[in-house]
């Protein structure tokens, strides 16, 4: 099942058919997390990953937040991620393609959740 950008950390282990309370399932969560936010941390390095009007804001500073980030660059990170997935990983993230309209349909409809790992650490 497509989870949005920002859900639980619960409901991404859920979508991919992982345990949140198996310690081994853990290990994988960790392992996609880490991958994502090395590409998220490469974005973040270069201002002309954002919308315009972000990146004309003099106050913009890294962290981006995703929603600033172009969707054309938001596409490519994604890929860029699943590109990268170490053997480990790339079967879960295999799990999660989609066509990318049901993935932003499940956004859009779902309850607000700001879980950030790149932002508020660990849970």
């Amino acid at each position: 099942m497509p989870v949005g950008p920002r859900v639980s950390k619960e409901e991404f282990m859920h979508a991919l058919g992982l345990n949140p309370q198996d310690a081994h399932h853990e290990q994988y969560y960790r392992a996609m997390r880490d991958e994502a936010i090395m590409v998220y941390n490469r974005m973040n390095q270069d201002t002309s990953n954002l919308l315009d009007n972000i990146r004309a804001d003099p106050n913009t500073r890294p962290p981006f937040f995703w929603h600033h980030i172009r969707p054309d660059r938001q596409r490519w990170a994604i890929l860029e991620i699943w590109r990268n997935a170490a053997p480990l990983t790339r079967p879960l993230f295999d799990r999660g393609i989609t066509n990318g309209e049901r993935s932003r349909q499940v956004e859009e409809t779902a309850p607000k959740k700001y879980y950030d790992p790149v932002r508020n650490g660990t849970l």
